[in-house]
């Protein structure tokens, strides 16, 4: 940096992710801040428009623009979809910075303390064409500020400017050189499937997907002497909530299949969702829904249901009227800026144009109670990814009967509804990944 040297530590100045190409790699690069890193001409953005960034390293904001609606923000806020942009731009190397509104939902301590865990990848069966990105990078602060420093700017006020605007891009005066080493091993990890037939003569060849993750974070950094992390909540409670669902369902009936699936591999990157995306095992022309039960966040006696994904098509008023049946109602997003709706196992599928849902409990009731937010707040300071995230979490089982009520209800709606589960006339979601052989597929449903 302008005749600086700044070495850099990993998991102390800087969280480098594992690589899942090369056991090794040495990488020397230019430097090139390029805004939130978002080229999608369609929606008029372009963050690389005017950059050369070919052959070089791209420094990019997380998280996407507050501008964009829910899904959108979310799907540009996923990290792998900013490597896959920055890829097919000819970069090699993804560096990314901590905004304030990231920071708060995603601290840079957290980060630098688990990025060095193990990842997973799964090998494509079709290249892309496009050279993968060889280094992914988030910054810690200290770095992010002596960086922007030795090009005369001040990294606050590009943070000020990115919550109205998207930052234009430039030049850093740096060259990054990168030495590392990754361990490869070969594992093999399941997706457990179960399949209930529908039932209905036309309408049983359509399948809701429903998904739970079976993963947690496994054995990682020792906590008050422990090291396993049992994941009560996230998310054996989950899977717990889907087999009983699944039950239930099956004593009754349903219109159209229902595919439960229990996924791997979920907090590594959602690997065996998106593997099961790539390599349905059902026609996937035929896939009318995707819904994700993710956590069991049973603290409370929950009015509110925030259903991510709700608001872009016809699985909407099924969730509402679920919520309606407990006693409860649909709240916005309390927090946007996270990209929940990008973050567990629908996505994959919404990416391939069906539509989702991705349910949770809201925090806040519409009675406060004292007692339940500082469980729920507790949980998510202290136990959310630890080893103690297990049974002696101050769970509400009553509370966890009626999320397995509303679930289950919504499963049922969803799989019998009488008319296609489609998206919402000129809804911009629907538009962007909106797929028509899936919305032909769907009109068949209404004979």
């Amino acid at each position: 940096m302008q005749g600086q040297r700044l070495v850099c530590s990993n998991g102390i100045d800087i969280a480098i992710d594992p690589s899942p190409y090369a056991l090794s790699e040495t990488l020397e690069t230019d430097l090139v801040f390029v805004g939130w890193g978002i080229s999608a001409p369609s929606l008029g953005l372009d963050d690389y428009a005017g950059l050369d960034v070919r052959g070089k390293a791209v420094v990019l904001l997380e998280g996407a623009p507050a501008s964009l609606p829910g899904a959108l923000r979310a799907h540009f806020s996923w990290i792998q979809q900013k490597e896959r942009m920055a890829a097919a731009q000819g970069a090699v190397a993804v560096l990314t910075l901590k905004t304030p509104d990231r920071e708060r939902v995603s601290p840079w301590d957290r980060t630098r303390r688990y990025r060095p865990l193990p990842g997973l990848s799964w090998p494509q069966e079709a290249a892309s064409g496009v050279e993968p990105i060889r280094a992914t990078i988030t910054l810690g602060p200290r770095v992010a500020r002596r960086l922007f420093a030795s090009a005369g700017r001040d990294i606050d006020e590009i943070y000020a400017h990115s919550a109205a605007a998207t930052p234009k891009g430039f030049a850093l005066p740096a060259t990054m050189q990168l030495k590392r080493r990754s361990l490869h091993e070969e594992v093999r990890s399941a997706n457990v499937i179960g399949l209930l037939p529908g039932t209905h003569p036309v309408r049983r060849h359509d399948v809701i997907v429903v998904l739970s993750h079976l993963d947690h974070v496994g054995i990682g950094p020792t906590v008050d002497g422990d090291h396993i992390y049992n994941g009560a909540v996230d998310n054996a409670g989950g899977v717990a909530v889907m087999l009983e669902a699944a039950r239930q369902l099956a004593e009754t009936g349903t219109d159209r299949s229902v595919l439960f699936v229990a996924t791997t591999g979920e907090e590594k990157g959602l690997i065996g969702s998106e593997y099961l995306a790539a390599n349905p095992v059902v026609d996937p022309r035929r896939i009318a829904a995707a819904i994700s039960i993710d956590g069991l966040m049973a603290f409370n006696d929950f009015t509110g249901v925030v259903a991510l994904g709700a608001d872009h098509s016809t699985l909407g008023a099924i969730s509402a009227e679920a919520a309606r049946s407990i006693g409860a109602s649909h709240v916005p997003d309390p927090i946007p800026e996270r990209g929940n709706l990008a973050l567990s196992d629908q996505y994959p599928f919404l990416r391939r144009g069906v539509p989702v849902l991705f349910p949770n409990p809201a925090r806040e009731t519409t009675q406060p109670d004292r007692t339940a937010l500082a469980a729920w707040d507790d949980y998510e300071s202290f136990h959310y990814h630890r080893p103690s995230d297990d049974m002696k979490l101050p769970l509400r089982w009553h509370s966890a009967a009626r999320w397995l009520r509303y679930i289950t209800s919504t499963i049922r709606g969803a799989a019998n509804a009488e008319g296609a589960i489609a998206w919402n006339d000129g809804d911009l979601i629907g538009r962007y990944f909106g797929r028509p052989d899936m919305r032909q597929s769907n009109k068949d449903s209404n004979k």
